[in-house]
């Protein structure tokens, strides 16, 4: 997949360098060179290019059958959140119906206060 831009050529490329090294600074700004170099930059090896037009094939590949699962699986993932929504809000409300029990209090039974009898007088 190249394009042509004013005086130049643009290209898509995968590269391939060792895990260790990058690639090389280039004198125009922002861009790199096809050199490896590790750390201390020193040149280790040329990197490999190859053609991005596969990678980009399958990345949109990958880009549509995700979209279309995510698509069909929609409906499902739905209608299994409005079940759980449903399961979770009935057992809500059937711990709302369960009365709670009022915590009794005991009282020590006190006999009531017994008028006093009346008296009988000798007469």
């Amino acid at each position: 997949m190249d394009f042509n831009w004013d005086d130049s050529t643009w290209e898509l490329n995968l590269v391939q360098r060792p895990s260790d090294t990058h690639l090389s600074k280039s004198s125009t700004p922002g861009g790199t060179s096809p050199l490896a170099r590790d750390d201390d930059n020193t040149l280790v090896t040329h990197a490999v290019l190859f053609s991005g037009n596969k990678a980009v094939l399958g990345i949109l590949g990958v880009g549509v059958v995700v979209g279309v699962a995510a698509v069909k699986a929609a409906p499902h993932v739905k209608s299994g959140l409005i079940s759980l929504k449903s399961k979770l809000s009935r057992r809500a409300e059937e711990t709302a119906d369960v009365e709670v029990p009022v915590p009794l209090t005991v009282v020590a039974e006190v006999e009531p206060e017994q008028p006093d009898a009346p008296r009988l007088r000798a007469v």
